[in-house]
């Protein structure tokens, strides 16, 4: 979603936050709080002990079935 710059959703989040540095701005606090919890993942928060992020995702290949 936030990899391809020229996908809807990129697209979406920039024309609502900002780009900063080759990076969608976090927006502060007139941002919402999802899109917060989301910009602060990358900042390490969240992962690792006691991550609420790496506790509540799951990763399929494919269609899941051989995994």
């Amino acid at each position: 979603m936030l990899v391809d710059k020229e996908g809807l959703w990129y697209r979406a989040l920039k024309a609502r936050y900002g780009e900063e540095g080759g990076w969608l701005r976090e927006g502060g606090r007139d941002s919402s709080v999802w899109w917060r919890m989301l910009s602060d993942i990358r900042c390490g928060v969240g992962v690792g002990v006691e991550s609420w992020f790496e506790e509540n995702v799951c990763r399929v290949e494919g269609d899941g079935s051989s995994t």
